[in-house]
């Protein structure tokens, strides 16, 4: 088959393709690749333009606030259309959001109406923010969630925009249009699938495919020092709840001193990112979810020790009965106390960091992953 993947998150499509190539397809992505972190895109609509200089960004934002118009949107609009001649005839053209493409929605429209125009079937992921997914945090969920921190003040209201424009209008009609369109919504992981329990074309999860060739097994067995790693993104800074990490390495600072080491990464680009936390021990990803984010499968498949989500919910809707993940909870005194035990017990990391890339080759391999995407192509529709 010829198989359109449209947007890129994490590497999430990459990794998808190796699989979906590996199993005899054609496979294509287009995207902007996910801004900074500058993830390979086989056609390219991003642009980097307007974050050439400080000049040029403050034109755009100038420009947004006289108009409401994004002059960023208006070159990748352009940038589409040159490409049009190659994101026609697939098989199956497969979103990763119903915002792939991250512009504001009436550009975001002409670039989804082009691709159900001139492709055969279409499949929605739910990947990211999303109406639905938004829908649900704000009126149904109970418990912990990206958006707790809007309870701090309005500046962290104002930081988690992201997530609360998609219940506008425009993001709302593009959201119901492509699952109208769209022969299945597939969910990545447990934080999805919780909010579309209501929604007829939701199927079961389709763990996130990691690229497992990629990636070897790097065990630091140098103990005397803990290494632990923290990457921070301040684009999503408060969804992802890493305040909570920020307090408790302090408190790790100060009662273990020079028996462990911190390091801090802001903002790198994916190739940068990944090479930054090799001699880790311990990687903290992120706090207020309930499944593994991407930066968590990859660095588990290289054996390192991760807090992200773990929780009693993961393991009902995957049907395990353990995971080798610290569940990271929104709780500074937990955090720190699962920090410690590893400090003091260092052979659990080594055991842990085993399992966890076992345990990634056994529910996350790219190609065992394709294959469940390719029954949902073959038999839909």
């Amino acid at each position: 088959m010829r198989i359109l993947l449209v947007g890129e998150y994490s590497g999430f499509h990459n990794s998808l393709k190796h699989g979906l190539v590996q199993l005899g397809h054609e496979v294509t992505i287009v995207g902007d690749g996910d801004g900074f972190k500058r993830f390979p895109v086989d056609i390219e609509v991003g642009s980097s333009f307007f974050e050439r200089s400080w000049f040029l960004h403050k034109v755009k934002v100038a420009w947004w606030k006289l108009t409401g118009k994004n002059l960023e949107d208006r070159l990748k609009l352009a940038r589409f259309r040159e490409s049009e001649n190659k994101l026609k005839n697939y098989d199956i053209v497969q979103f990763i959001n119903s915002n792939a493409f991250n512009c504001e929605p009436p550009v975001e429209r002409k670039m989804i109406g082009f691709l159900l125009q001139h492709n055969e079937k279409s499949i929605l992921i739910a990947c990211g923010d999303d109406y639905e997914y938004s829908k649900y945090l704000t009126e149904e969920h109970d418990g912990y969630s990206i958006l707790d921190a809007t309870t701090m003040g309005e500046f962290q209201k104002k930081q988690l925009f992201h997530t609360y424009k998609y219940l506008g209008k425009g993001y709302k009609n593009n959201y119901l249009h492509l699952v109208d369109e769209s022969l299945c919504v597939i969910p990545s992981n447990v934080d999805y699938s919780m909010a579309l329990w209501n929604q007829p074309k939701a199927t079961q999860i389709i763990p996130a495919a990691i690229n497992c060739s990629k990636f070897e097994l790097s065990l630091n067995e140098d103990l005397n020092t803990i290494e632990i790693f923290l990457g921070i993104n301040r684009g999503n800074y408060w969804k992802k709840g890493i305040y909570y990490f920020e307090k408790a390495l302090e408190i790790i600072k100060d009662k273990y001193g020079k028996r462990v080491g911190i390091t801090i990464a802001e903002s790198l680009p994916y190739q940068e990112y990944i090479l930054s936390y090799k001699k880790a021990h311990i990687l903290l990803d992120q706090v207020l979810c309930y499944d593994q984010g991407y930066n968590a499968l990859e660095a588990m498949a290289q054996g390192k020790v991760v807090f992200s989500g773990g929780s009693a919910v993961y393991l009902k809707a995957h049907k395990l009965s353990a995971v080798p993940v610290i569940d990271a909870q929104p709780d500074v005194d937990y955090l720190v106390k699962k920090l410690s035990y590893l400090i003091e017990h260092p052979e659990v990391i080594i055991s842990t960091g085993k399992a966890a890339r076992a345990h990634i080759l056994n529910y996350h391999d790219s190609v065992e992953i394709a294959k469940k995407y390719e029954k949902h192509y073959l038999n839909i529709g």
